[in-house]
Formats: C-alpha cells, sequence, structure tokens
C-alpha cells in the first residue's frame, strides 16, 4: 500500500488530534474517579464513627446509601476508562500499520537508490565521471546530483531507523495498555465485591429499622418540627423588618447584592463533606409510602467545625430539645441556616465573615460528629444549597 506524503500527513495529523483528545478524556475521568475514591474514603470514615456506639441507625443508613451511589459512580468511571484504553489501544493499532508501510515504502525506495548507485559505481569512475563532462556547468552539474544521490541516501536511512524505532515504541505502548487495562479491570472486581457488600449492610440496616418504626415515626416527628421552628424563626424575622419603615438597609441591600453575585461559589459550611441528603422531597429510607421534604441538605464530614459560607450577622441561635443547636446567619435578604452544632461560639448581632467558625459538630461525650444540617433561604423561598456551594 503505497500512502502518497500529503495522505500521511493527514492522517499523522488525524491521529495526533484524536489521540490529545482521547488523553484528555482519559485524564479527566482519572481526576473524577480519584474524588470519588476519596469521598468514599470519608464516608466509610463517617460510618465507622456513627456506628461505633450503635450499629444500625437511620443516620447510617444515609451514609450507606450515598456509599452505593459513590461506588456505582467509581464503577461507571472504571467502564469509562477501560473503553478509553480500548480506544487508544485500536488506535495505536492503525498508527502501526501505517507505519509498517510507510517503512516498507521506506525500504523498496532505498534499495532503488542503492542499486542506482551501485550501478553507477560500477559504469564508471567517479573521477573520470567528472572530468569527461564536457564543461564546467556539467561538472557542477555531475557533481550536485551525486551530492543528492547520497543526502537522499542518508536521509532515507535515516528514515528507516526512526520508523524502526517508532514501532518498537508503538509496540511497547500497545503492552502498557493492555497492562492499564488489566488492572483497570483487577480494580472493577474489586470495587463490585466491595458493592455488594454494602448493598448487604443496607439491607441487613433495613431489615433491623423495619422492626423499629414507633421510633422512626418519632424521629420523622421531631424533625418536622425543628423544620417549622426554622421556618417560623425566619418568617418572624421578615416580619419584624417588614414593620419598620426603612425596610433593608443600604448595608443589607450590598451584602444581598453580593451574596447573589457569588451563586455557585460560596464556600461549604464545612472544610470537607459530602452531601447524604438532597434537598426537596425524597422517600423516606425505610417507612414505606412515606415522602420527606428536605428544606436543605445534610452533609456528612470528617472535620469538626462549622463555618460560614458568607459575610453576615448572628439573627438566631436557638436550642433544640436534644441540646444542639440551630444558627440562622443573615445576608441581607438571604439567610444561611447551620443545625446540630454540640457548640457554638458566635453570638446573636454578631458581624460574621465568610469561612469564620461558628461552632462545631463534634460531642466529645459521645466522641461522634453529627451530620451537619444546611440550609439558604431568600426571603420566604427555600433555595437548593447545592446551586450554591462550590464543588470541593
Amino acid at each position: 500500500m503505497n500512502f502518497p506524503l500529503n495522505y500521511r500527513h493527514i492522517l499523522f495529523f488525524i491521529f495526533f488530534c484524536v489521540s490529545s483528545l482521547s488523553a484528555q478524556n482519559y485524564n479527566q475521568l482519572v481526576k473524577q474517579k480519584e474524588k470519588l475514591i476519596q469521598e468514599s474514603k470519608a464516608l466509610t470514615s463517617n460510618l465507622k464513627e456513627t456506628q461505633s456506639t450503635q450499629k444500625y441507625t437511620l443516620e447510617a443508613l444515609k451514609i450507606v446509601n450515598k456509599q452505593i451511589s459513590v461506588k456505582e459512580g467509581i464503577l461507571s468511571l472504571l467502564d469509562q476508562e477501560i473503553n478509553v484504553l480500548k480506544s487508544q489501544e485500536k488506535q495505536i493499532e492503525k498508527e502501526l500499520e501505517v507505519v509498517v508501510v510507510q517503512l516498507q515504502l521506506l525500504k523498496k525506495n532505498y534499495s532503488t537508490l542503492i542499486q542506482k548507485t551501485h550501478h553507477l559505481s560500477l559504469t564508471y569512475n567517479r573521477l573520470l565521471f567528472f572530468f569527461s563532462s564536457k564543461d564546467f556547468n556539467q561538472l557542477l552539474r555531475r557533481f550536485h546530483h551525486l551530492r543528492k544521490m547520497e543526502e537522499d541516501r542518508r536521509k532515507k536511512y535515516k528514515s528507516i531507523q526512526e520508523a524502526k524505532i517508532d514501532i518498537e515504541n508503538k509496540k511497547q505502548l500497545l503492552v502498557i495498555k493492555k497492562l492499564e487495562q488489566g488492572k483497570l479491570q483487577k480494580n472493577k472486581k474489586t470495587e463490585i465485591r466491595l458493592l455488594l457488600q454494602t448493598k448487604q449492610s443496607k439491607e441487613s440496616t433495613v431489615d433491623v429499622l423495619k422492626n423499629k418504626e414507633d421510633s422512626l415515626l418519632q424521629a420523622l416527628s421531631s424533625k418536622e418540627l425543628q423544620k417549622k421552628k426554622i421556618t417560623n424563626e425566619i418568617l418572624s424575622i421578615l416580619s419584624k423588618e417588614k414593620s419598620k419603615e426603612d425596610g433593608l438597609t443600604t448595608e443589607l441591600k450590598l451584602i444581598s447584592s453580593n451574596f447573589a453575585s457569588n451563586k455557585g461559589r460560596l464556600p461549604w459550611p464545612t472544610t470537607k463533606g459530602t452531601v447524604i441528603t438532597k434537598f426537596g422531597e425524597s422517600p423516606h429510607p425505610v417507612l414505606s409510602g412515606i415522602t420527606i421534604m428536605n428544606n436543605g441538605i445534610e452533609i456528612a464530614t470528617t472535620t469538626n467545625d462549622v463555618r460560614s459560607v458568607f459575610d453576615g450577622e448572628v439573627s438566631k441561635i436557638m436550642i433544640l430539645p436534644n441540646g444542639y443547636k440551630v444558627l440562622i446567619l443573615r445576608h441581607g435578604e438571604y439567610f444561611s441556616v447551620y443545625s446540630n452544632l454540640y457548640d457554638v461560639n458566635v453570638q446573636k448581632g454578631q458581624k460574621i465573615k465568610t469561612k469564620q467558625t461558628l461552632g462545631s459538630i463534634y460531642n466529645p461525650n459521645s466522641k461522634k460528629r453529627n451530620v451537619l444540617g444546611f440550609q439558604i433561604w431568600k426571603s420566604r423561598e427555600k433555595l437548593n444549597p447545592k446551586n450554591w456551594l462550590s464543588s470541593y
């Protein structure tokens, strides 16, 4: 198969572009997978801590459910990585075919050139070949002709050696791609085994919790009361503000504007964490037929401190019947709510800066961390915090 030079250049350009895109895609997949692996490790740590006092709890079940979701994500990314490597392998094989054909063509051309040079050397003595020239111009032409033949021979020889090296490199690259695929397949088997174990853990937890329906209903009722209390407090703050003639001050209006412009870029209320309960409606993880309305998100974390997501002012500190605290920060017409805090180290009316520590979710008595409840409001409207927080 004889590839014209331009066609070979086009093929090389296509392969180069595809290789670059494939490499970028693969690197992105690896980064996403590593992020999920770290998240899975953090969840495992959260689960061990949660189960240190009681193995089967609703909180543990939420973490297990999140673990399943994360592990399924890891498996999906592993499949995508394997597919990318297979695609790269096929691409290298195609490139190898092209280079092999190029090498055959180079060898053929080199052989022809050697034969011509050899024939010339047998037919003419080099000195006689030059001195038999009719004039000086013919002498120069003959000299340039021989020199060009010699240069062509050297270039073709060099191209042959480069093609041979290229072929060997591509063969080695194929071996590497196959080894990488084998490693990923092994990792995939491990993740499948861990996923099955996690699903079995979920089934065991659900079975135990189903026998505790009364306590689950009581916990659900307590959570609904807590939700109403937070809502009433925010509405109360707004009602008091509405009764004032001046409404929002210039400072609060500026804070509101700045808060709104940072949508999607707010820091998380914990330095590390995973959302285990989403915003909005969701079925109860155990009680069939019951739907839960979440005004915010719940974050499981391996850190103790809770911090402010934006500049603001402490509007309210509430103490729940279980002794834990809820903190409401005001950011103009926006509010951020932090619940399940064991202790709070700020006071009502205090001005707060972004990322300032507000309190802790770690309970030194039980030696465990609470799950952080986090909400964002705009006046009376509940907002999905995930849309406002930046990615870790």
